[in-house]
């Protein structure tokens, strides 16, 4: 690889600082490491900023069911729901149920009407490792056969 020399360099500006870089690469975009890292963090700021935004909303949105399911409610009014700081168009999974909308906020679920939540319930967990992975096993057909 061929090195510029100060005298052979063509005027490059750093894309961060905008400085003169005067020797390295002819393709040098940064002065230094540090213009580098600030340039490539200010570029990858706005899906940081974005993905906190969503998970964040997911989490209070999960806060707000699980509170209600600890008091025993499985319904309530939308407008008190976005009171409470609830956003609709954050939720982890949706399926259409004959004439309902079933959405999801991890494992909880609920049915979304126009003017309400309704039959919020906790989606069971029926996952045990050890008996899944057994069962699994066990009831291939392959398997059978060489017992």
């Amino acid at each position: 690889m061929r090195y510029n020399t100060e005298e052979e360099h063509k005027a490059v500006a750093c894309l961060e600082c905008g400085d003169e870089i005067k020797y390295g690469r002819p393709d040098k975009k940064f002065c230094c490491e540090s213009c580098k890292n600030r340039y490539n963090n200010r570029k990858s700021r706005n899906s940081r900023v974005t993905k906190l935004k969503v998970i964040n909303s997911l989490e209070r949105n999960h806060g707000i069911l699980d509170r209600m399911l600890k008091l025993g409610m499985d319904s309530m009014d939308l407008v008190e729901l976005k009171h409470l700081g609830f956003d609709t168009d954050y939720v982890t999974s949706y399926r259409k149920i004959r004439r309902h909308d079933e959405f999801c906020c991890f494992d909880i679920r609920f049915i979304l009407t126009p003017t309400r939540i309704c039959s919020v319930s906790r989606i069971p967990c029926s996952l045990d490792p050890g008996n899944s992975v057994k069962n699994s096993v066990n009831s291939h057909p392959e398997h059978k056969g060489n017992k």
